[in-house]
C-alpha cells in the first residue's frame, strides 16, 4: 500500500464582484427605463382619453346652448 498525495483541490473561476455588480447595475436600470417608460405611455394616453372627454363635453354644451 502506497501513500497517495491528497490531489489538488480543483481552482473554480469566479466572476470578478465590481464586474458582477456592474451586471446587476445595468440590468436594474434597463428594468427601471423599462418601467418608467410604460408609465409615461399610460399617463399619456390617459391624459388624451380625459381631454376627448373634455372637448366631447364642451361640445354637447355647446349643442345645448344653441339648441341644434
Amino acid at each position: 500500500m502506497g501513500s497517495k498525495k491528497p490531489s489538488k483541490p480543483k481552482v473554480v473561476q469566479t466572476e470578478d464582484p465590481a464586474v458582477t455588480a456592474q451586471k446587476a447595475a445595468d440590468e436594474a436600470a434597463k428594468k427601471a427605463n423599462e418601467e418608467t417608460a410604460a408609465a409615461k405611455a399610460k399617463k399619456q394616453r390617459s391624459s388624451l382619453l380625459s381631454q376627448a372627454g373634455a372637448a366631447g363635453t364642451v361640445i354637447e354644451q355647446g349643442k345645448r346652448t344653441l339648441g341644434a
